[in-house]
């Protein structure tokens, strides 16, 4: 499966480089008299986060429930930063996001114990916190009066920690019961790399006024990973001021920690060009 999606990913790599003939078509600016720009976004993101993770206990395993977390309720820190180097049609990125949730009611998927048989009930909370970092480069393959878009490839790092505390009742065979009570902190470190399209739809003639739009997929740690972003911005001399709604997805497999992790809400930007 995950040679599988690295060959889809290779595929839209060479498909959209492939597109850059479009480029030139449409006047692509002459990069080597062409000055570097640079941009600095600070941002707030406010997601949705859930999924399930898998953590390993002395007694066998457990899969617990994450979320979905109320932003506000359950943040206790984060900090977002985009920035972007361009020069012509290249580009280069890079987006950094730590996020801290407290803790927060949990579901057990399966429950494995030593000390007990039957059925058990669970009073479980999780918590979760971690780093986000994505870097990258991009080339302009299609420029026209309604926009222009971008072919990028990089890598997505997410370094996470997740906590389990569970007090469990059970019921033993000889009627009497156990209350256990478990604890766990594992961390896991993925690295996925990635394809995708990026890029702005023009909503007015003078420019202002605009869509942007962001696309990829990727394997790697993950058994598959994928972004979407869609909004509404507005261009000014100094910058851009935009809003959109963001969606980032891991999908693990085996005995990896975070065997899904979905992030998705909101995200106010503030852009400034140099």
């Amino acid at each position: 499966m995950r040679n599988r999606s690295a060959s889809v990913i290779v595929a839209v790599w060479i498909a959209a480089s492939g597109s850059s003939a479009l480029a030139a078509q449409s006047g692509s600016a002459n990069t080597a008299d062409t000055p570097w720009q640079f941009a600095i976004t600070p941002y707030l993101w406010l997601p949705s986060v859930g999924g399930t993770l898998r953590f390993t206990l002395p007694e066998g395993g457990a899969d617990a429930s994450t979320g979905p977390y109320d932003y506000l309720q359950h943040l206790r820190l984060a900090l977002m930063l985009q920035g972007e180097a361009r020069k012509g049609d290249w580009s280069l990125f890079a987006d950094s996001i730590y996020l801290s949730f407290g803790r927060h009611g949990s579901a057990f998927n399966q429950f494995d114990t030593a000390a007990a048989s039957g059925e058990a009930q669970h009073d479980v909370e999780t918590s979760l916190k971690g780093w986000l970092v994505q870097v990258g480069g991009g080339r302009t393959v299609l420029r026209q009066s309604w926009g222009n878009a971008d072919a990028i490839l990089g890598l997505r790092y997410l370094g996470i920690k997740a906590t389990l505390d569970a007090s469990a009742s059970a019921s033993l065979d000889n009627g009497a019961s156990a209350t256990p009570d478990i604890h766990a902190s594992q961390t896991q470190n993925i690295v996925d790399g990635f394809v995708g399209v990026r890029g702005r739809v023009l909503l007015s003639g003078d420019g202002h006024w605009y869509a942007p739009y962001y696309l990829d997929i990727g394997a790697g740690t993950s058994r598959f990973t994928w972004q979407a972003l869609a909004g509404i911005g507005y261009a000014l001399k100094w910058g851009d001021v935009s809003v959109t709604y963001r969606y980032l997805a891991f999908y693990g497999s085996g005995d990896q920690l975070v065997q899904t992790l979905r992030f998705n809400g909101p995200s106010a930007n503030l852009t400034f060009r140099f």
